[in-house]
């Protein structure tokens, strides 16, 4: 129990630390396929490319990012295009090229007025996945901080920092699912204890009824016993008037051993359920005494579930902050 309440004060502490991450971005100079670009970069904490690789696909071809559509700039360009590069464009199909990302002909107005290219690296960390953005006009020059100003920079910083916040949102939220998953296993384990202690309720039940009835036997070979005692001397009494040494003397004789033959068996046969008796009784000392230890189980399982449901309100809250 000790141990469990340090473990949840430690839990505590760092998912609230965690709780308060703002989600930051920089600029930069950084390596891509096309030679070094200013790059907008974000790391979003705790997740592997694995995890952002289809997050970021979701959400750079998001129509609430940009329509997909055959729009003028995907059929003549714009004002920045290359004549030497008039291939063709796949309307905002995401695809990747080795380990970066790309999209062509997308439109954001908040950012330009024009189609661009978008591609995207990126990196695992040991705090985390680095995800690096390019801005390109369309088959043209990539946007930086010597072709517009910088309010626009800010732009696709909060772009980019908008999808580090939703991102590492989506991790906190895999995280909370599995918290939630652990809070449903260890209550399974829970109930499975008090199926468990159930069960050994329900086994002392059987056992005290059969106790009553090897009771009631007892009651009933005693009867048997009282009843043969009772006619054993009245057959001792009328043997008593016999002459010894006569067929009717012998028979009286063989009469009464047989009937103490079968006293004899009676009086095995309460035995034989008193042993019964004590066995029946061990077994319900056994099923108290696990009773007793599921108990003492539940107390320590009931903790556990509460340390694992504060985890789940503790990832919630984390997830709140994030920023």
């Amino acid at each position: 129990m000790k141990r469990l309440i340090i473990l949840s004060a430690f839990l505590s502490f760092s998912l609230v630390v965690s709780s308060q991450q703002r989600i930051e971005v920089e600029t930069g100079e950084k390596n891509m396929s096309k030679g070094q670009q200013m790059a907008i970069t974000v790391v979003v904490p705790e997740s592997k490319s694995k995890d952002i690789d289809p997050l970021w696909k979701k959400y750079i071809n998001n129509r609430g990012f940009g329509e997909r559509v055959g729009n003028l700039a995907t059929q003549i360009g714009n004002i920045f295009k290359s004549e030497e590069n008039q291939a063709q464009r796949d309307k905002l199909k995401v695809e990747k090229n080795g380990d970066e990302w790309y999209v062509r002909s997308i439109e954001e107005a908040t950012i330009t007025k024009h189609s661009m290219d978008v591609y995207a690296r990126m990196t695992d960390l040991p705090n985390g996945c680095q995800i690096s953005a390019f801005f390109q006009y369309t088959d043209s020059v990539f946007i930086n901080e010597s072709n517009v100003d910088q309010e626009r920079i800010q732009t696709m910083k909060n772009y980019i920092r908008e999808f580090g916040v939703e991102a590492y949102k989506n991790v906190v939220d895999d995280q909370i699912k599995e918290a939630k998953k652990e809070v449903s296993r260890q209550e399974s384990v829970l109930k499975d204890i008090e199926s468990d202690s159930r069960k050994e309720e329900k086994a002392i039940s059987r056992f005290e009824a059969d106790i009553q009835e090897y009771n009631a036997g007892i009651f009933e070979v005693e009867s048997d016993i009282v009843r043969l005692d009772d006619i054993i001397s009245a057959k001792k009494v009328s043997a008593s008037t016999l002459t010894k040494k006569t067929p009717e003397y012998d028979a009286a004789k063989k009469e009464l051993k047989d009937l103490a033959k079968e006293k004899s068996k009676y009086f095995s046969k309460i035995k034989s359920l008193k042993g019964k008796i004590k066995s029946k009784e061990q077994d319900i000392k056994s099923a108290q005494g696990k009773i007793g230890e599921n108990e003492l189980k539940l107390v320590r399982q009931r903790a556990v579930i509460q340390e694992k449901e504060l985890i789940v309100e503790q990832l919630i809250a984390k997830k709140d902050g994030i920023q």
